[in-house]
């Protein structure tokens, strides 16, 4: 199970807010973050979509723990150190699944308010999704109702990993 994710873009507090439509979450300022946004599902999952600046990089923090208590929102020095230093990227090779109780409409109709490429997808008959492109950047699939049911009755191992471990055309 994915406890939160963190994901960049140009407007983080609107980003979270989209993301708090999908996961019918609350949207709340990210303090461990310098104008960070968090949305937290109210579903009792514990699914957090944290949305921080574009340019904002972890870093490995410094040291090892030497036994202090943290109290509060932010990190100690041995922690990851998240810093607005790091350049925009046009793409990334990450990107997450996530589910929704809404519709395929519904989050395609999320897409144009933003002006993100939304589009509703098969994948290989096993299940559909939402491609939701963030800042038309990155990657967010975003599972209706349905592709979710499907979703969870494929990606086993024994259906996916049968599948995937299966010798392609030109090598049988």
């Amino acid at each position: 199970m994915i406890a939160h994710i963190s994901i960049p873009a140009r407007d983080p507090r609107a980003t979270a807010e989209v993301f708090g439509r999908i996961i019918d979450g609350e949207v709340t300022p990210f303090p461990v973050v310098q104008d960070a946004w968090v949305a937290i599902a109210r579903d009792g999952s514990g699914l957090g979509v944290e949305v921080v600046p574009d340019a904002s990089a972890h870093h490995p923090g410094q040291g090892q723990p030497d036994g202090r208590a943290a109290d509060g929102p932010f990190v100690m020095p041995w922690e990851t150190q998240i810093r607005q230093d790091g350049a925009p990227q046009a793409a990334s090779g990450f990107h997450v699944a996530i589910t929704s109780k809404l519709s395929v409409d519904d989050i395609v109709a999320i897409g144009a308010e933003k002006r993100w490429r939304a589009v509703h997808c098969e994948r290989g008959g096993a299940f559909d999704l939402v491609e939701l492109w963030i800042d038309n950047r990155f990657l967010v699939e975003v599972l209706p109702p349905k592709g979710s049911e499907r979703y969870h009755a494929f990606y086993t191992p024994e259906v996916a990993g049968k599948m995937f471990a299966a010798p392609l055309a030109d090598e049988a």
